[in-house]
Formats: C-alpha cells, sequence, structure tokens
C-alpha cells in the first residue's frame, strides 16, 4: 500500500468553515485544477484524472464520497479508482491555535497489485502524485482564503 500525505496551514479561517467549503462537492474542481495533466468532469463531485507518467499514462477517477463528523473529527472522503490505483482519499481538519486557524491534511492510500504499483511508482508516478497532492493543497488554501475576503 502506498500512502501520500500534505499538510497546508490556512489561517484566519475556522475549521467549521473550510468544513462547509469541502462538503459542497463542486467545489472539488477548484481543488484539482491544474493538479494533474488533464481533469475531466464526469458528475456532480466526479472527477476523472489524467497522470502522465512512466510506462504509461493513467486515467485515475477521484468521486466525492461523504463528510464524517464522527468521534469528534471532521473529514472528508473521497474514493480514488484507477488502473491499478485503487484508494482512497481524505482531508482531515484540526483547528490550530489561535482557534481561527485550520490545518487541512491530504491523505491518500493506495492499494492494488503491489509490486506493479511500486514499479509504476518507482518509474515517475510517485513524484508525480506527491506533486499533485502538494498542488492540491496549495488550491485548497487560496480557494479557502477567499472566504475571509
Amino acid at each position: 500500500m502506498s500512502v501520500y500525505t500534505t499538510d497546508v496551514l490556512i489561517e484566519g479561517v475556522r475549521r467549521d468553515d473550510v468544513l462547509t467549503w469541502l462538503a459542497t462537492a463542486t467545489n472539488h474542481r477548484a481543488i484539482l485544477e491544474g493538479a494533474f495533466d488533464g481533469l475531466r468532469e464526469t458528475g456532480t463531485g466526479c472527477f476523472e484524472l489524467d497522470i502522465n507518467s512512466k510506462p504509461r499514462p493513467r486515467v485515475l477517477s477521484y468521486t466525492f464520497d461523504r463528510v464524517d463528523e464522527e468521534h469528534g473529527g471532521r473529514r472528508v472522503h473521497v474514493a480514488l479508482d484507477g488502473r491499478r490505483l485503487k484508494g482512497k482519499l481524505h482531508y482531515s481538519l484540526r483547528t490550530m491555535k489561535p482557534s481561527t486557524n485550520t490545518l487541512v491534511t491530504i491523505h491518500a492510500d493506495f492499494s492494488g497489485n503491489g509490486y506493479l504499483l511500486m514499479a509504476a511508482e518507482a518509474l515517475g508516478l510517485k513524484p508525480r502524485l506527491d506533486a499533485a497532492f502538494r498542488t492540491m493543497t496549495e488550491n485548497v488554501l487560496r480557494e479557502v482564503v477567499r472566504l475571509k475576503a
């Protein structure tokens, strides 16, 4: 299983406001813009993402799933699917000090054909996904900061 994690600190926007924004499926297009080599919307909160990596380009589906507020946490769940890239992604939100700051963590877990996934990552998929998830956190920051403007 491959795991990707990246964080962004959003200053001046409370956790519940960030959660409300992330819980709106139509906002996820803004998160994905520019993060991948291609983006096609297939439905509300459903996208096909093109990844140009070796040994061949891949298509990853991104489907908004649900919001989870159980156990005092705040998470937005997304299903990921693709050839040898089945997985899940979630956005975790934590209140930071001062309480008007929010830490957003993007956490993606991929499972699949272990050796083939490891080979694809070694041939260039891993740095491409790392860059995509970093861009997604930058997009979350940019879009959510507009809430307080």
